[in-house]
């Protein structure tokens, strides 16, 4: 799709010079728009320990409430003793055996955007003098106020961007049967179900077990849960057992143990995830709402079979089994545009369903400041070869 896209982008440059467009954005710097810490937690076989920096919220392969059980050689993929783990699919006769790793892999980006066909992540790149007439999609990204109830609509668009891979910073291993390019995965503009409500419950038939007044109000418990201070426990060797085995704090939205990781309709505090399209029925301001439309569209994906399994069993060893229901606590965000979230504070993204009261003061501003860009951190776990 990417090279459809760029073939786009050859006819629609010299329109963007022409005429005024309210189209803004820039491409994310890998130094300085990325937050590098949010990797963490990170395990690396056999040390027995996680390594964490600023102490991070997020889960890893060891946790105690994934335990994944022992592999059989030869027969299944999974742990060995001391961190290290097999994957025999790759080579029958020789099963290789790897260094077990869990981190948070920054290889997704989101669009949110009032424009269609504004290329936030692409440099601001405005495509809707070239399609606009061949695919009409409605815009208003702007907040329409009822009577009590402000509801809104965002455009999005979901990239694959695997910068580590890109880079070279983690390969072999950990990418086996995973794209190492960039490409354009998902438009709004092109999906019916992401501009009618009564349309999306084709990928997301469960909505209406959600739709009542207790299921709505169980988010605020979703939002306590996941902006609660994750309580240190990393950085510390873990007991000396055959498998190693990290306990989780209930203060961590990956454990089992927070309300958080129950309540999977449920985008904190940013609202409610379903319907899973770009309508937002309570829209507070514009961060609130594209955070809510990023997870939204994460959920989306998952849904379509975009997204493949990352974690466990099915995703260590291998990532060709699509993954159709999205885990809230495998996602972390940071905002890559009009501001990057780096330069708040130095735990730089959130987890799903977390506040952003912290850091959301000048995160947007009038004209130039109402298109948005995140970054996505997607837990990968690996046999690192």
């Amino acid at each position: 799709m990417l090279s459809i896209v760029g073939a786009m982008l050859v006819g629609t440059t010299f329109n963007s010079y022409a005429i005024p467009t309210n189209c803004h954005g820039r491409f994310m710097n890998p130094i300085t728009d990325i937050c590098w810490s949010c990797l963490f937690p990170m395990f690396i076989g056999p040390i027995p320990m996680v390594f964490n920096i600023g102490n991070q919220k997020g889960g890893t392969i060891i946790d105690d409430d994934k335990i994944i059980p022992p592999g059989i050689p030869g027969v299944v993929p999974g742990r060995l003793p001391a961190g290290l783990c097999a994957c025999p699919e790759r080579d029958v006769a020789l099963m290789p055996i790897g260094l077990m790793m869990s981190y948070y892999e920054p290889s997704r980006f989101v669009d949110v955007t009032k424009s269609p066909f504004c290329m936030v992540g692409l440099g601001g790149v405005d495509m809707s003098a070239g399609l606009s007439g061949l695919l009409p999609a409605p815009g208003y990204g702007d907040e329409k106020h009822g009577l009590e109830t402000q509801s809104s609509f965002y455009q999005v668009h979901w990239f694959m961007d695997p910068i580590m891979a890109i880079l070279g910073i983690i390969d072999t291993g950990c990418n086996l049967g995973m794209s190492k390019s960039m490409d354009l995965m998902f438009m709004s503009e092109v999906d019916p179900t992401w501009n009618d409500d009564s349309l999306s419950i084709i990928f997301s038939p469960e909505v209406v077990l959600f739709s009542s007044l207790p299921a709505q109000l169980a988010c605020g418990a979703d939002c306590i849960a996941s902006s609660l201070p994750n309580i240190p426990t990393d950085n510390t060797p873990i007991l000396p057992t055959p498998y190693y085995i990290r306990p989780t704090t209930p203060t961590n939205p990956a454990s089992a143990s927070n309300p958080s990781k129950a309540l999977f309709w449920c985008g904190g505090c940013q609202g409610s995830l379903y319907p899973l399209d770009g309508n937002n029925s309570d829209s507070a301001y514009a961060v609130q709402t594209t955070i809510l439309s990023a997870e939204k569209v994460t959920g989306l994906v998952h849904r379509m079979g975009i997204e493949d399994y990352t974690t466990g069993i099915f995703g260590m060893c291998n990532n060709l089994m699509p993954d159709m229901f999205m885990d809230k606590s495998e996602w972390k965000y940071s905002m890559g545009f009009p501001v990057p979230q780096t330069a708040y504070t130095p735990v730089c993204c959130n987890s799903f369903g977390e506040t952003d009261a912290l850091w959301n003061s000048g995160a947007s501003f009038p004209y130039t400041g109402e298109d948005f860009s995140y970054m996505m951190y997607h837990e990968r776990d690996c046999c690192f070869l």
